[in-house]
């Protein structure tokens, strides 16, 4: 069941995506406004989480549930995909890279430098950046896209069912309204096992014999967050400094870092497939 309702969310994400599309998530917002959490008490802050991401998630599992029969599982499994696919957006992530790539390749370092930071979320980076610290940044960028925007979403999905994976994105949203340090250590909890599964998943799909050593190192390292662990696989094989960078060789390294995403997902997809035909995952 949920390979398939994984595999309706995904295809229908790639035929439905739009340049510059937003979840809406102002709904969230304007309830959150209602509660002054940054001035509680942390055993009030994790009242109102519990009441606005936990208690929503288990009455969307107990509907889940209650669907049974023939039409139930069907009404079950257009609602989860329906739910799912909101889950993941239908932001088309790949022309943001390429509009970044466009100014790139036209040497206009400032206008990628601009697109970097609107559309690719590069909040930290100055101004007087490299072209070549830039280009390290939209690679990291783009690996913890694809975790944060898929990955993380497919884990929890497969782990807790539909209502796993609407937590984790309430999770992500209640962090960034209130900014708590304790739910800040909850989502580092939350992505612990899914980057640590992805950077072996990079190993297998990269080159397996210098990014697996990496991996498994970080598969014992409960201190580095998600983002090092990786950025520290993913780059583990191809090491760049800036003697050495070639400003027209970036954009295919820039390729190669999401083809090596795109091919991690098609490993999940194919063990989630193999689960499902031989347990009844």
């Amino acid at each position: 069941m949920k390979f398939i309702v994984l595999l309706f969310a995904v295809l229908l994400q790639k035929q439905t995506r739009k340049q510059g599309y937003q979840r809406n998530q102002a709904w969230f917002s304007r309830l959150l406004t209602n509660f002054n959490v940054v001035d509680m008490k942390p055993i009030g802050q994790v009242f109102i989480f519990t009441i606005m991401v936990i208690l929503p998630c288990v009455l969307l599992a107990m509907l889940i549930n209650n669907l049974t029969g023939i039409v139930g599982g069907t009404v079950s499994v257009v609602i989860q995909v329906c739910v799912f696919l909101y889950v993941l957006g239908r932001d088309d992530f790949s022309l943001r890279v390429e509009s970044y790539k466009s100014c790139w390749n036209r040497e206009d370092y400032q206008g990628a430098f601009n697109c970097a930071q609107k559309f690719l979320k590069i909040d930290e980076q100055v101004e007087s950046q490299s072209p070549f610290q830039l280009h390290q940044s939209v690679r990291q960028a783009i690996v913890t896209a694809w975790f944060t925007r898929f990955f993380v979403f497919v884990f929890w999905f497969l782990v807790a069912g539909i209502s796993g994976a609407v937590a984790c994105l309430l999770s992500y949203w209640f962090y960034r309204k209130f900014n708590l340090p304790w739910l800040k250590s909850l989502l580092g909890a939350l992505e612990w096992l899914p980057s640590r599964l992805l950077a072996l998943s990079i190993a297998l799909a990269g080159d397996f014999t210098k990014s697996f050593p990496q991996a498994l190192k970080f598969a014992t390292d409960f201190q580095s967050s998600s983002k090092s662990v990786l950025v520290g696989t993913t780059f583990k094989a191809t090491a760049q400094n800036e003697a050495d960078f070639d400003c027209k060789l970036a954009q295919e390294s820039l390729n190669d870092a999401n083809q090596l995403m795109f091919r991690c997902a098609v490993i999940w997809l194919i063990s989630v497939a193999f689960l499902t035909l031989f347990t009844g995952f």
